[in-house]
Parts: structure tokens; C-alpha cells; sequence
């Protein structure tokens, strides 16, 4: 028997397997598949977590614990911060990468509730769906000997097991990016930030919330599926007294990543100069 019609009765299996319900079984329960090529964990898929913030050890509610004396954050960070809380409470928008429409960079855009994995085995492209913005992971090689500072800096990833290591280095200052306001603190250019992504081993809990139909339609999450854990750890001897961690954990989800354009939905009249303005949109 030749290959194509090899390939032909694969499919009409395929169709009559799909047809009695089976196939969408499995594909319901399950839509991240275990393995990718090479035997290392396929990421691949769509991750929602219904929350635009992420929780940080250097707060104590809404304030800094222990103001100045606090143990993560050196004083000038501090001093940002409370800078920034004082506009707040003043009813003014604070200027952040996402008050004004700039790229959000590493880690800022971990603030976001809509993540895209594209993975493959030279790279992991990343898609925010709260931005429509990207970043690309290159894999299994070393850094540039100086990297160009960018939004995004550059980052290199490898697995070491089920787990995908991303660092990242060369992430610049951009007086656009203000303090990031909620979603993460000033910084030097010396910022080093060290992520991993593996899904939930057996009997581990996960810290998700609950969907509320906010960042997407509760009823997209696939009941079954693999919860990815992300954790990230900056590092900056310039802003930072020692490094500190942040672990979030993604529902699968199969809806798409939603449309968004941030020049069209900028509400922030106090900031409107500072936004990139379109008299239309660039479709």
C-alpha cells in the first residue's frame, strides 16, 4: 500500500473517530499536549489568569511595608513609588508604559491576564493579549556580549527537565515607563530577570483565581487541562537590596487573544498628549 493511501484512511479514521464524540473528548480535556518534539514539555496553547496585577513581597497592602527600612527596594525606589502613589491620590493617571500607550517590557507586561505561547525548538514567542504585544526566546545559546538595551531586553531560554528557563538581560530605562505604577518598580539597566515555566506537578495547588468573565469568558477555561506556573526573579544591585520573586500561575483556556489597540482605548484625559494618536485605525 502506497503512503498517500496510507495517509487517506489515517484521515477517514480521523473524521469517523471525531464523528462518535471521542476525539473531542480527549481534545476538550486536554488541549496542551505533554510532550513537544525532542521530549521536552510543549507550552504551547492559550493561558489566562483573571487578574491585571501581579502580588509583590516588598507590599504590605497598599503600602511599602516598613517604608524606608524595607527590606527589598533601596530609597530612591522608594521615593518613586511614593511619588507616583501621591499623583494617585491626587485623582491623576500616573504615567506608566501602559497609561501611554509604550511597550510594557520585562516584567511590567506580567501584569496582564492573556498569555500566548507559539514554542518551537530554536524558539518561544510570546503574545500578550492585554497589549498585542510580543517578546521572542531564543533558545540554547548565550547572550551578546553587549546587548543593545531594548523594551524586552534579550532573552535566552533552555530546559532544564519540565521546566523552561528564560533570562533575560539588557532591559532598558525609558523615562515612558515611569515606575510602571502597580506592575512593578524603577530600575537600573543592571535589571536581571530570571523566569521558569512548568506545569503543575501532581498534588500541587494552584494559586489561580477563580474567572470572574472579566479578562475572558469563564467558560473558555478547558476543565482538565495542565495549569502552567510561572515564576520570575529580579535581580538589580542598582534598585534592589536582594532579589525577590513573583509565581503566577495560567489556566488553559481556548478562546483567542482579544483585539486591542491602545491609542483607541486610551480614557486618560490628563495623558492624552502623551499618547500616540491615530485618526484611524491602521487596517
Amino acid at each position: 500500500m502506497n503512503p498517500i493511501t496510507l495517509r487517506r484512511l489515517a484521515q477517514r479514521a480521523l473524521l469517523a473517530t471525531m464523528a462518535s464524540g471521542a476525539a473531542v473528548a480527549v481534545l476538550t480535556s486536554d488541549l496542551t499536549p505533554a510532550r513537544a518534539d525532542g521530549g521536552t514539555p510543549n507550552l504551547t496553547g492559550v493561558w489566562g489568569r483573571d487578574a491585571h496585577n501581579y502580588p509583590k513581597p516588598y507590599m504590605k497592602g497598599r503600602q511599602i511595608a516598613d517604608g524606608f527600612n524595607n527590606e527589598y527596594l533601596k530609597p530612591w525606589v522608594i521615593e518613586a513609588l511614593e511619588r507616583d502613589n501621591m499623583v494617585a491620590r491626587a485623582g491623576k493617571t500616573v504615567v506608566t508604559a501602559h497609561s501611554i500607550c509604550y511597550p510594557e517590557g520585562v516584567p511590567y507586561v506580567f501584569g496582564g491576564s492573556v498569555l500566548q505561547i507559539l514554542q518551537t525548538p530554536t524558539e518561544v514567542t510570546m503574545l500578550f493579549g492585554d497589549t498585542s504585544q510580543m517578546r521572542t526566546i531564543y533558545m540554547n545559546r548565550q547572550h551578546p556580549e553587549h546587548a543593545q538595551p531594548s523594551w524586552y531586553g534579550d532573552s535566552v531560554g533552555h530546559y532544564e527537565g519540565d521546566t523552561l528557563v528564560v533570562d533575560t538581560v539588557g532591559i532598558a530605562v525609558n523615562p515612558e515607563s515611569g515606575s510602571m505604577g502597580n506592575y512593578g518598580t524603577p530600575h537600573t539597566e543592571a535589571l536581571h530577570v530570571v523566569e521558569t515555566y512548568r506545569y503543575l506537578r501532581d498534588g500541587e495547588k494552584s494559586t489561580a483565581p477563580r474567572p470572574k468573565n472579566d479578562s475572558f469568558d469563564a467558560d473558555a477555561v478547558i476543565k482538565g487541562g495542565k495549569i502552567l506556573r510561572q515564576t520570575f526573579t529580579l535581580e538589580d544591585p542598582g534598585a534592589f537590596k536582594k532579589p525577590w520573586s513573583v509565581t503566577l500561575d495560567y489556566l488553559p483556556i481556548s478562546s483567542r487573544l482579544r483585539e486591542y489597540v491602545c491609542a483607541e482605548n486610551a480614557r486618560e484625559p490628563d495623558l492624552a498628549p502623551l499618547i500616540p494618536q491615530t485618526d484611524k485605525p491602521d487596517f
